[in-house]
């Protein structure tokens, strides 16, 4: 877009003014993500020919208005220039400190006052820029309501957006808690096959714990999630969600383009179908900003590529010693693992209903988490080659008393198979 520069024209005793680069590139952001020109002129105070001409031709509409005159604000103007800065923007308290001070005018004559100071706080955030390959990404949420086995079910829709190339990854879930939005985040790591150098958030409480004015403070555990995969986390400012208008116009996107109508089996069926249609479809098709395919621009996109680091665990790791029969216990259920590591501490994690050990940060196992007590859940491949260690063997023959509920005929079994002593 040709940037523009403010003109002022005297003219018949008035100003002809020239709308300002600002104002246009906010018009043309709110209208691209859905909003109504009923709503634009509205929400930026503009008249409706003026919206309409902005979007038609990507040009302002010149308009006409009366020579400055002093009001009842002109006295306090100077203090109300400064004291706006102070009040970060905010209109309304700056109206009623007026009103405080002897000002018997209204609002509006506030709002006007406000207007262009506003536009210096905001350009930078309102401006949409384009961001080089590999640079930044935009998460958000969505929900919208489908079929899901015959009955209605709200459902969240998470999108990550890559600024540069647009391409996205989009994923159904049931909710949006902590370990939702991490796995969701891998999930787009591993679609897009890279991580970007940093990741734009609204202020969702998972993320931002609170905030103070315009500082934040963010969720200790997700500033280590990104950490652990080295990308940075930034936050959009408060009540400007343009400022990631590209997620915003990708979940407007799924929900008015793919989600109508449909119905699924299930989340897994809805999220197979959806990633089939972002590649055939939404990747596929002519971005109405960059003028190409998401698909082709992904092509430079110069993400951080993914390294075989295990998946971050949204709780604390558990240590346990491997017993004597290559049985870790834990929560009252006991697991197997490679023989090699009898009497080795090992580290135990848990995501998705999945218990992964390590060691010294290389996986060793993984079993599905028991959902009973007591139950002993075992890979027998954990026991091919013991038979060539005679005194290990021994002793995975004749359990040891803190493991002699184990009952031998497991063992026997896995003898029986190729996986215990022979």
């Amino acid at each position: 877009m040709e940037q523009m520069v403010r003109c002022l024209h005297e003219t018949n005793g008035g100003e002809e003014q020239m709308l300002p680069n600002v104002k246009q590139t906010e018009i043309l952001e709110r209208y691209a993500i859905g909003q109504s020109i009923k709503r634009i002129t509205r929400e930026m105070d503009l008249s409706r020919n003026t919206v309409r001409q902005t979007i038609r031709t990507g040009n302002p509409r010149v308009y006409t208005r009366a020579k400055r005159e002093e009001t009842r604000i002109t006295p306090y103007e100077g203090w109300a220039k400064q004291r706006f800065y102070e009040v970060e923007g905010n209109a309304t308290l700056l109206y009623h400190e007026l009103k405080e001070r002897g000002y018997t005018g209204g609002y509006t004559k506030v709002k006007e006052l406000a207007r262009p100071l506003r536009e210096n706080i905001q350009q930078k955030a309102t401006v949409r820029f384009e961001t080089p390959p590999g640079q930044q990404a935009q998460v958000d949420w969505g929900s919208k309501t489908v079929e899901i086995a015959g009955k209605p079910q709200r459902v969240h829709i998470f999108v990550m957006t890559l600024g540069y190339s647009r391409a996205l990854y989009a994923e159904l879930t049931d909710n949006e808690k902590f370990e939702t939005l991490v796995t969701c985040h891998e999930n787009a790591f591993a679609w897009f096959g890279g991580v970007p150098d940093e990741i734009l958030y609204d202020n969702a409480k998972t993320i931002v714990l609170d905030r103070n004015g315009s500082n934040a403070r963010m969720n200790p555990k997700f500033e280590d999630f990104s950490r652990y995969y080295g990308y940075t986390a930034r936050l959009c400012r408060p009540y400007r969600a343009q400022t990631k208008g590209k997620v915003e116009s990708g979940i407007k996107y799924i929900k008015r383009s793919y989600l109508p109508g449909k119905s699924f089996h299930s989340l897994t069926d809805g999220n197979d179908a959806l990633k089939a249609w972002i590649r055939k479809v939404a990747d596929g098709r002519i971005h109405g900003t960059t003028f190409e395919a998401p698909s082709e621009r992904m092509k430079t996109e110069r993400l951080t590529p993914l390294t075989t680091r295990p998946p971050y665990m949204c709780k604390p790791p558990v240590i346990r010693k491997v017993a004597q029969d290559s049985m870790v216990n834990i929560s009252t259920n006991r697991y197997s693992v490679p023989w090699q590591y009898i009497g080795q501490l090992l580290e135990i994690r848990y995501k998705n209903d999945v218990l992964y050990l390590y060691k010294d940060g290389q996986p060793v196992a993984h079993h599905p988490a028991a959902t009973d007590k007591h139950k002993n859940i075992i890979e027998p491949s954990h026991y091919h080659g013991i038979h060539a260690k005679q005194s290990i063997a021994k002793n995975i023959a004749d359990p040891l008393p803190e493991v002699q509920m184990r009952p031998l005929s497991e063992y026997a079994q896995l003898t029986a198979t190729g996986g215990g002593c022979r």
